[in-house]
């Protein structure tokens, strides 16, 4: 993957976890056009740029951790 591709991938990414849209990971791999394992490698990138993120098992996706406080 390119870096410019990376980057819109990683865009879409925060975009659907902000929306909480992203449903489990094989959805989302295909929402993104990836890998289930890039989906993971992409999810880790974003908790190492200090992003606390995690899967939310009732509504099926993934979310910020600090946003759901917010709410």
């Amino acid at each position: 993957m390119k870096l410019d591709e990376y980057g819109e991938k990683i865009e879409l990414l925060k975009k659907l976890v902000v929306n909480a849209n992203t449903g489990r990971p094989k959805e989302l791999a295909e929402k993104l056009g990836v890998s289930e394992r890039t989906v993971r490698r992409l999810i880790d990138r974003l908790k190492t740029k200090n992003s606390k993120i995690e899967f939310d098992r009732k509504i099926n996706s993934y979310v910020f951790k600090n946003e759901m406080k917010r709410m």
